[in-house]
């Protein structure tokens, strides 16, 4: 998920009830982890690098002025 009102850098929210994890989109690093399994912050780093110019495109809609 993006928050359309967040800071920077540009991340995501991947969450689940009583977890929660963010990771940049462009460099895939973390920034926080609440209870998420190692192996499935890798699965979703894998999938934010794939997804990557999506993200960055709907991070921008949201958080640059036009």
């Amino acid at each position: 998920m993006i928050r359309t009102r967040d800071h920077g850098p540009p991340h995501v929210h991947c969450v689940a009830p009583d977890i929660e994890v963010l990771i940049t989109i462009e460099t895939q690093d973390m920034i926080r982890n609440h209870g998420v399994h190692s192996s499935d912050v890798k699965r979703l780093k894998e999938f934010i690098k794939a997804n990557a110019d999506i993200l960055m495109d709907e991070w921008r809609h949201y958080h640059e002025e036009n």
